[in-house]
Parts: structure tokens; C-alpha cells; sequence
């Protein structure tokens, strides 16, 4: 037991080298992937890189000193299956004497066993827990991994030894590997406690919208690191020029002040070039622009970064200048008259003291007040220069929403594109892809799915994302309110025939059921991973979802908010406005989410929801991800309602190309 603690005390210890050396690539990989960096994640990676460092270390420790050693374990490699289990039955009689059983785990045959089972499982747990891993994918990778161990120690380490240091050994293969899918099937009450990997990956993705601080900081860190590996050069070549005795007050001072020209460079002429970005924004996908995401004028980010270093710099900048030029001022009285600011005054020392001190005082307040509102931290120099850093993703996403169109408008959008060469029907077959894409990086793997579709053009989406993963191996129920032949909406009877037609041809996975019970449809929700919403689109206002598509929506709804597990998914937590037991009538009560509920996604807009008014009828379909399609809609803009979950824009076609024949010049902003 002992060998075993003695090989994890150095992966402890090394832990920290290990997260210091991973710590910036890890950060910019995770803001420019998921654009932030959520602490559960972050965790999840410290904790596997600690599991890592342990196995590796009890597989491969202790290294022998002695090479000539290595000869005594160049033996003939045990290949015979479930050896061990042979030679703990030959030691031990416990099945016939009960009182050997404690004693019998101190046979080295029954803890090495026990061990290599141990060494594997949380590796299966990481693997379905947060790398949402099959069986099959964890059966391969634990095979692999244990195969990969086993040829180290046969290899000598790969040619460190003359001879294998440890012998191969089958059971080894098998015992890991059983280890790996052990923990595989241990994680499953696991996931009913622990968040959801993929909901905080999406919650990341839109926090991430918003440029955090640390995020901020980080591309800053990384461009004052170039700016002073620049400045390294003229340092020197001011030391040089500070102490050589030939040195004038004038040539001094023309060293130290090219000395500022890397941060002009990295902070003032590189930004302008690339439009409003630094190298560490480049790096970090960050912007500098307007408040409304225009782009910024040159001068503001020389008067973003003036005033930044103003504040910060000179106070220290003057401080460095005044010892330099002391030291001088015995042999170049001239020289002491450099400083802009008469430091040795104590008034004027005074005065900048209490400037410095207020402003960092300020930085504490705004800190703590956009943490408590979550609001993105501005900074002063922000503030006077109207200028603010935002993601790539948040300047994207932000020009778009400053565009919405009215109900009318879109449809008047469909008609011009319509007569441009692209009908209604192409229009919808890009509809219900983006849509299944959707589903499928929720659910990466085949599951089922549960399609709620609508007699109009919404339900036609809805069809087209059925046909396109069930192509993909998903089991889908398409409920449907009447057969397809008897739709009146077109392109959507035409549509829904077809993808009948494919699927009978093809022996798709997709079942249609055509107005199920309320048991039935219950029963298909509670298996699904996944429902998708395409039952009202944006022509419903109402207070009222006429049946059956209110029944619908309230089973789907119940799914998700009273699932058998009832745990919430974390800290995720939604608002269902509709009719039932846990509301009291005619308001809004804070529900969680259940645990097992299956991800939820709404095409163009919630059923339910107008998309005009942003009014909620009664029910209204609550959603974790919201598909709108050509533009946003004044019922969709900000502040979004709750039961649009995530929004996310699908154009479909390059829409600009339409807006000035479709408005003109006037353009409606949110």
C-alpha cells in the first residue's frame, strides 16, 4: 500500500508546476472556444490534469536507478487471462472459512487487482460526465489508454531501459480497462447531482458574449508582455546613456522619452491598423468600438489608452525619471529640470497622491457594482474616450440585434427573396437544418427526440429537422395535429409529404404520431433527450393556444420543469408561465428545471409567445434555446422574455442584400 502512496505524493507536488505551466494556454484556448471561462469547468480541467499526473506516476514509478536491475524483469510476458483470479484462489480459502475474508485483501493477488481496477475509473466517469462519451467511445479510449501504459513498461519506457522494467501482463489489459467502464456506469447517479457539462458550455458561450474583466486583463497582460520585450532594448540603451559620462541633458531626455514609443506601438498604432484591435485582443477575439459596436475612431483609442496610462503610468514614469535624473543632477544640472511635474513639491506630490487615490477608489466602486449587476466593468478611460472592449461574438451579435423586423416586414422579406430565385421551400429546408444542427451539439450522440409540429409553415420546419435527424440515426416522434395530406399551409403539406416519402424509401427512424392521447404524448416526452418546438410561428398574438397545441405545450413544459428526478440542473432555472398546480393563477412562479429534463428548442419563437409584442399567451412554451430565422423580431429584442432561453439568429440568406429595397433608407433599431 505504501508503494502506492509514495507514487501519488509526487504528482501532489508537482500539481502546481504542472497548473502553472497550463494556466495561460488553458485560459486563452477556453476565451477563444467557449469565450469565457466557467469555474465548474475550470475545476473539472485542474482535477483531470491531477488524476492524469497520479496514474501516469503509479504506472511508471519507481523508476529504477540500477539499469543493470531491469534485467531481472525481462521475463516472458503473462498472457493468460485471469490469472490473478488463479493464484488468489490457490492462496486463499475464505469461501470456507469466513474469518480469512479481511486478511484475504492483504494478498498482494486481490489489492493489485483491486488497484488496476481503481487506476481507470475516474477516467470512465470523466469520460461520460464531461466529455459526454458512449460506452463504445469509453470501452476504446480505456483500452487504449491501458494498452498504452502496458507497451511503456514492455519498451523499457520507450529505450530508457535495455529490457522491459515491468513484465506485460493480460490482466492488467482487462482489469483497467474493466476500471474504465466501471466508472463509465458509476457516473450515471453521478449525472443526476452534478450540472449539465453541455448547458454550462451554452451559459458559457453567452456569458461569454460580454467581455469579462479577467478576459480584458489577460489580453492587456499579453500586450504589455510585447510592449516590454521591446522596450528591453531602449531600457539598456538608457542605462547606457545615464551613466556614460559624455551624456547632455538633451540626449538623455530624447532616450527616455523614445522609450514610450513600444506602448504608442503595441497600444496605439497597432489597434488603429487592425481596426480597433491589439494583438492580445487578437488573440483573445476581442474588440475596441463604440457603445452601440460601431467601430471606433483613431482617436478614441489613442485617448482610451492616453488616458489608461496617464492614470496609471506617469505617476510611476515620473517617480523612475526623478532617481534617474538625481543621480545626474551633480554632473548635468540642466537635466534636473526634465520632470513635466515638479515631484520634490510637496503640494504637488500631495495633489497627484489624492488624483491616484480617487481613481483607484473608483475602479473598486465600479467593480463591485457591475459584479452585483452583472454588468460588463467599464473603465474611466473608457468612459471619457466612449469606447468600449467587447468580444468578436458580442459585436456580432449586438450589430445584429440593432436590426429588428416587424412580422410584416419579414414577410415581405420572404417575398423578395422569394422572387430572387429562392422560394419559400428552400427557405424552410435551411430552417429545419439549422435547427437539427442545434439538437445534435446538444445531444451528440443518437437519441430520441420529440418533434412538436404545427398545421403551418412552423410545423413545416419542424418536419424538415425531423427528416434530418433521423438521416443522422436519431429516433424521432413527429406529433402532428392531422395527417400531411390534409395541411392547408404551403410549402409545409408539400414539405411534410416529402419527408414522408423519404422516410418510407430510406426506412428512416421517424414515427409520426397524428393527435396522440395525452398518455402517449407523455410517455414520448418522458424518453426524449430532446423536444423541439415548431407548433406556433409568428404570425400567433392571442391570449389564448387553442387545442391541442395547448395540451402539447403544457406536457412539454411539465417534462421539463417536474421531471422524475427533480433536481435542478445546477444554478439553471427558468420561469414557466402557465396554468398548473405549482403557479398560482395569473402570475409567474420560479420552477426548477428537472435534472433529466431533455434540452428544449424553439423554432423562430416560443408557442405561445408573440413576436410581436413579446406577450405571453396562456400556455407558452418555455424554451433553453430559441432559432429565429432571417432577422430578430421586436418580441425577441432585448430585454428578451424568459421563455426564449438562449436566442440564436439564422439568416438563412445574406439578408442586407434585401433590407434597402425592403426599408429604404430607415432602419428600425432596438
Amino acid at each position: 500500500m505504501n508503494v502506492y502512496a509514495s507514487n501519488i505524493a509526487p504528482a501532489i507536488v508537482s500539481l502546481p508546476f504542472i497548473a502553472l505551466a497550463i494556466t495561460l494556454p488553458y485560459l486563452i484556448h477556453q476565451h477563444r472556444k467557449a469565450d469565457s471561462v466557467p469555474w465548474l469547468r475550470t475545476l473539472v480541467v485542474y482535477s483531470f490534469a491531477l488524476y492524469l499526473v497520479c496514474a501516469c506516476f503509479l504506472v511508471l514509478l519507481p523508476l529504477l536507478a540500477n539499469c543493470s536491475a531491469v534485467v531481472l524483469y525481462a521475463q516472458t510476458p503473462q498472457l493468460v487471462p485471469f490469472n490473478f483470479a488463479r493464484g488468489f484462489l490457490t492462496e486463499n480459502a475464505f469461501f470456507c472459512d469466513a474469518y480469512s475474508l479481511f486478511p484475504t485483501f492483504r494478498n498482494p493477488y486481490a489489492y493489485k487487482a483491486l488497484f488496476n481496477v481503481l487506476l481507470l475509473v475516474p477516467l470512465g466517469m470523466y469520460l461520460r460526465c464531461y466529455f459526454r462519451r458512449s460506452w463504445r467511445q469509453t470501452l476504446l479510449i480505456g483500452f487504449l489508454v491501458t494498452l498504452s501504459f502496458e507497451a511503456t513498461q514492455i519498451t523499457g519506457f520507450w529505450g530508457l531501459y535495455e529490457h522491459p522494467y515491468r513484465p506485460f501482463d493480460v490482466d492488467d489489459l482487462i482489469l483497467k480497462t474493466l476500471g474504465a467502464m466501471v466508472g463509465f456506469w458509476a457516473a450515471g447517479p453521478a449525472l443526476r447531482v452534478l450540472p449539465d457539462i453541455r448547458l454550462i458550455a451554452m451559459e458559457t458561450r453567452e456569458a461569454g458574449v460580454r467581455a469579462s474583466a479577467t478576459r480584458r486583463a489577460l489580453s492587456f497582460a499579453i500586450d504589455l508582455a510585447f510592449a516590454f520585450a521591446s522596450m528591453t532594448v531602449l531600457i539598456f540603451a538608457q542605462l547606457f546613456v545615464a551613466f556614460n559620462p559624455h551624456t547632455t541633458a538633451e540626449s538623455f531626455l530624447f532616450v527616455r522619452w523614445i522609450g514610450w514609443f513600444p506602448l504608442v506601438l503595441f497600444f496605439g498604432i497597432v489597434p488603429v491598423a487592425f481596426k480597433g484591435r491589439t494583438f492580445g485582443q487578437m488573440i483573445l477575439k476581442l474588440r475596441i468600438v463604440r457603445p452601440d459596436a460601431e467601430p471606433a475612431r483613431w482617436y478614441q483609442i489613442f485617448a482610451r489608452y492616453g488616458l489608461l496610462f496617464l492614470f496609471a503610468w506617469t505617476f510611476v514614469d515620473i517617480i523612475i525619471g526623478v532617481g534617474v535624473l538625481d543621480v545626474l543632477a551633480e554632473s548635468y544640472p540642466g537635466c534636473h529640470d526634465a520632470p513635466l511635474i515638479d515631484m520634490h513639491d510637496p503640494t504637488t506630490t500631495k495633489i497627484w497622491l489624492a488624483f491616484m487615490a480617487l481613481w483607484i477608489a473608483t475602479l473598486v466602486v465600479r467593480a463591485v457594482r457591475a459584479k452585483l449587476r452583472g454588468a460588463p466593468f467599464v473603465m474611466l478611460n473608457g468612459v471619457l474616450s466612449n469606447t468600449r472592449v467587447m468580444t468578436e461574438a458580442g459585436v456580432t451579435l449586438m450589430r445584429k440585434r440593432k436590426l429588428v423586423l416587424d412580422v410584416d416586414e419579414v414577410r415581405a422579406l420572404e417575398g423578395l427573396i422569394a422572387k430572387d430565385g429562392t422560394p419559400l421551400s428552400e427557405l424552410m429546408e435551411r430552417a429545419g437544418r439549422a435547427v437539427a444542427e442545434e439538437v445534435r451539439a446538444w445531444v451528440p450522440d443518437p437519441a430520441p427526440v420529440v418533434v412538436l409540429a404545427g398545421a403551418g409553415n412552423n410545423g413545416g420546419d419542424g418536419w424538415v429537422c425531423a427528416r434530418m435527424l433521423a438521416e443522422e440515426g436519431y429516433p424521432v416522434t413527429l406529433v402532428t395535429p392531422d395527417i400531411a395530406e390534409r395541411m392547408k399551409a404551403e410549402p409545409a403539406r408539400s414539405t411534410a409529404l416529402a419527408v414522408l416519402a423519404d422516410a418510407a424509401r430510406d426506412k428512416l427512424p421517424l414515427r409520426v404520431l397524428v393527435a396522440p392521447s395525452a398518455d402517449i404524448l407523455d410517455e414520448e416526452l418522458e424518453g426524449a433527450q430532446a423536444v423541439v418546438d415548431a407548433v406556433l410561428g409568428t404570425g400567433f398574438s392571442g391570449e389564448e393556444v387553442r387545442e391541442p397545441y395547448a395540451s402539447w405545450i403544457r406536457a412539454a413544459n411539465r417534462r421539463r420543469f417536474e421531471g422524475a428526478r427533480g433536481a435542478g440542473r445546477g444554478s439553471h432555472r427558468k420561469r414557466a408561465c402557465e396554468r398548473g398546480d405549482h403557479e398560482r393563477r395569473g402570475e409567474c412562479a420560479l420552477v426548477p428545471k428537472a435534472h433529466d429534463a431533455p434540452f428544449a428548442v424553439s423554432i423562430d419563437v416560443p408557442s405561445g409567445l408573440s413576436a410581436q409584442t413579446g406577450r405571453a399567451a396562456r400556455p407558452c412554451f418555455f424554451a433553453d434555446l430559441t432559432v429565429t430565422m432571417l432577422a430578430f423580431k421586436p418580441g425577441l429584442s432585448s430585454p428578451a422574455p424568459r421563455a426564449c432561453g438562449v436566442i440564436r439568429l439564422a439568416t438563412l440568406v445574406d439578408v442586407d442584400l434585401y433590407l434597402e429595397r425592403l426599408r429604404g433608407d430607415g432602419h428600425k433599431e432596438a
